[in-house]
């Protein structure tokens, strides 16, 4: 063998042994199923293989140091006809957080859109998690796509500095190269990548008091970033990239996408920051307030924001990449911001809308469920599917919810960044007086607050929320904490039957039922029982475009049942005409005659 040939077979050995080691290792890992079930974004629901859910094993690869929840939302794993699939994308506040998934607006505009919608199956399925950025989207969106998705609802920005892989954070934080971050995400579908930090993970766990902070304390690694820092420019420019690839990619493949502009509390709340000129500038907003000039106020509330270098809330300037973006693309714009600053009782982003710093309350989840829904509403797809319903969700989240959303929040705000300077010990300390003075209320309260602390499974909460309810024959509790139960247990025929005949039997709170029905129905449960009722129902409420689809709905299954004819008299007669009542009357009558 010629001498350079050698030399040529020498690095060819040299420099493919490696690789072909690299993927004998990772077929072998494969093969042995090392980490299989991490591997697929959805996995078959149990118990119910013709429908999936988000895999919270998968989600690990995003979150070293905590898994963060992700909404139970089932679909069917293959797509029937008249199917409207919306996905949903965002952070905690797209999550729900510090509420259930129910709560959330996500869940909100699945309900918004099966009230108002007749002879369409809606799928929500909410990916959105807490301290999750740009980066994790990017890397989600290309996932979603072979589910078909009719539309993509994205509501992100807040934590593009301290959210995994966040331009300030400690999680992922050793680069701020958006190719390199990009590069690893990719890397985490292979399995030796996936033992490697498994190792790694391992050979550097500690377990000391920083385990007992919140997760905003723990991700922060700059807590001050002022706006012409490199870590800023970092954050914005990693926005514009990775939001402008993860359109163009749904655009591409004509999906409607629509880009919520981001919303935060100015008014009450204060910059995290320590900076003394932020905080009299957040004081002299304060002041122009009280002395009635609201809209120099407002200004002023949002240039504290924009200055506070603590940036767990996001920059105006993401705003305006939304709505460049929605100019160069068919992505459309939806005024979340702006639909919430009118909403606020004082015309400034304020705690009538907010919980915190940035999540929404029950209300701000409704408003932006129906923002979303107005733009929603106007795809073709949709257009001749709608049909308006007065009738809407329960206008009051249960005493539970409410109670678990406090106590949440309550850990969270009595620690850093909202109180500096306290050690883990006093921070525990405070929090657990508070907790206390919640066991010391309302056996809700109590059981809510022991189901937050120690992250008890709601479900298992909620039920024996309505079991002591029966006891004390607390009508209302009993309702609603079945409508809440109902929402994790879609399939569970005993609860439904018994919550319908509560509800009934109570006389009061139909909305809860009718709500019920429509999600029932939806899931799959087509016993016509749920039809016939659903109609009754909304001749009660005298709306007769709604009762007359289920009439027909109804009629399709048993188009002799004596409740039909019934019902029928009843429909003809709220309409004006008597005498399709009296016939259907006597139909009913006869049936009763023969029985």
């Amino acid at each position: 063998m010629h001498k350079a040939t050698k030399n040529t077979v020498f690095w060819l050995i040299t420099l493919f042994t490696p690789i072909i080691i690299l993927l004998l290792t990772e077929m072998s890992l494969r093969l042995g199923g090392y980490e299989s079930e991490k591997q697929e974004l959805f996995i078959e629901a149990p118990n119910t293989p013709d429908y999936l859910i988000a895999n919270s094993k998968f989600i690990e690869r995003y979150f070293p140091s905590f898994v963060p929840k992700i909404a139970p939302n089932a679909f069917r794993k293959e797509k029937v006809q008249n199917t409207f699939r919306i996905f949903v994308f965002g952070g905690s506040s797209a999550e729900g957080f510090p509420y259930n998934f129910y709560t959330g607006f996500a869940d909100q505009l699945k309900q918004k859109l099966l009230l108002n919608t007749q002879g369409l199956s809606i799928e929500v399925i909410n990916l959105g998690m807490t301290a999750v950025n740009s980066y994790v989207i990017h890397d989600l969106a290309k996932r979603v796509l072979p589910y078909e998705p009719d539309a993509v609802i994205i509501y992100a920005g807040h934590n593009e500095y301290y959210g995994s892989f966040g331009a300030a954070t400690t999680q992922f934080g050793f680069t701020n190269s958006i190719g390199l971050k990009r590069l690893i995400l990719w890397l985490k579908d292979w399995r030796v990548y996936q033992f490697l930090e498994n190792t790694l993970q391992l050979v550097g766990e500690n377990q000391d008091s920083s385990e007992r902070r919140t997760m905003m304390a723990k991700v922060i690694s700059e807590s001050d970033i002022p706006v012409e820092s490199d870590i800023y420019r970092h954050g914005i420019e990693q926005y514009r990239s990775n939001m402008s690839d993860i359109v163009k990619r749904f655009d591409k493949n004509g999906i409607p996408i629509f880009l919520g502009t981001l919303a935060s509390n100015l008014m009450d709340q204060a910059p995290l920051s320590d900076n003394p000129d932020v905080l009299a500038l957040y004081e002299q907003a304060q002041a122009t307030y009280e002395e009635g000039l609201v809209d120099e106020a407002s200004t002023l509330f949002l240039q504290a924001k924009e200055l506070d270098g603590t940036r767990f809330r996001a920059p105006e300037e993401m705003n305006h990449i939304l709505t460049n973006i929605t100019q160069e693309t068919s992505a459309e714009l939806v005024p979340i911001q702006a639909v919430l600053r009118n909403a606020s009782t004082r015309k400034i982003e304020d705690t009538s809308l907010f919980i915190d710093h940035l999540h929404p309350n029950d209300r701000g989840h409704k408003i932006i469920a129906n923002t979303f829904f107005e733009a929603i509403s106007l795809l073709p797809k949709l257009q001749s599917f709608l049909n308006p319903n007065p009738i809407g969700p329960p206008s009051e989240i249960s005493t539970f919810e409410k109670a678990y959303a406090e106590i949440s929040i309550a850990r969270l705000l009595v620690g850093y960044p909202f109180v500096k300077n306290v050690t883990i010990d006093n921070e525990l300390q405070v929090f657990e007086g508070i907790y206390r003075s919640y066991l010391n209320t309302s056996y809700i309260d109590s059981i809510a607050a022991v189901a937050s602390k120690q992250q008890v499974f709601v479900p298992l909460a909620l039920t024996e929320v309505i079991a002591k309810a029966y006891l004390k024959a607390d009508t209302l509790a009993i309702v609603q904490h079945s409508y809440d139960l109902l929402k994790w247990q879609l399939r569970h025929q005993n609860l439904i039957e018994s919550s319908i005949e509560f509800t009934l039997n109570s006389g009061k709170n139909k909305a809860y039922i009718i709500n019920m029905l429509h999600q029932v129905i939806n899931d799959g449960n087509l016993d016509t029982r749920y039809f016939d009722l659903l109609a009754s129902l909304y001749l009660l409420n005298e709306n007769t475009k709604q009762a007359k689809y289920w009439l027909k709905e109804t009629e399709r299954r048993t188009p002799n049942a004596p409740r039909l004819f019934y019902n029928y008299s009843r429909y003809y007669l709220l309409e004006g005409d008597t005498i399709k009542a009296q016939k259907y009357y006597q139909q009913f009558v006869q049936t009763q005659r023969l029985d």
